[in-house]
């Protein structure tokens, strides 16, 4: 993290570096595919994954996962606390339970270190306060029902390829330079 060879981006919700795509990340969550599908009764195929650093003052505004994150799973891998929210059903506007107003009608999770939140990142509106710690550190891990018309490694031809091998839609393959 320090030596700055992740891409940082600085964003108006706050900095951090992020891991897409990459060998060990996509490992972890094809390892995982079976599991989280059991736990929610579903065959699953990996989309997409992202490991991440964010720094103090980082939210999330509330939001909805694109349909190729439609199941996530959110490994809390640093020791500090991130809480992450999730609206109730009904409930809209601007991120009410993760900008302090409301907090009642908003379910608030903490995860610990290694602790694992599974849920329909497609469906739930979900966010996160700003970090009131100095860093925080994230695994992503979003799934798909396998063989669905999603099931498309997130239009790469590889897992673990850091999304070099992306297919745009008239089917020619374009290199990212990240």
């Amino acid at each position: 993290w320090k030596q700055n060879k992740l891409p940082r981006r600085k964003l108006k919700n706050g900095e951090r570096w992020q891991l897409q795509g990459d060998p060990l990340t996509d490992s972890i969550g094809l390892v995982y595919a079976e599991q989280v599908g059991k736990l929610i009764e579903k065959e699953l195929s990996l989309t997409h994954t992202v490991l991440k650093r964010c720094k103090k003052g980082c939210y999330m505004d509330w939001h909805r996962n694109r349909w190729e994150c439609e199941y996530t799973v959110a490994i809390q891998i640093s020791d500090n606390n991130w809480p992450i929210g999730f609206a109730n059903k009904g409930q809209e506007g601007s991120n009410p339970a993760i900008m302090g107003l409301q907090e009642e009608t908003a379910l608030i999770l903490t995860p610990l270190q290694g602790d694992a939140v599974i849920f329909n990142g497609a469906e739930t509106h979900h966010g996160r306060r700003g970090l009131k710690e100095d860093a925080c550190t994230t695994l992503m891990l979003y799934y798909v029902e396998k063989d669905s018309f999603l099931d498309t490694k997130d239009s790469r031809k590889n897992y673990g390829d850091n999304y070099k091998t992306r297919v745009r839609p008239n089917g020619n393959v374009w290199e990212i330079d990240a």
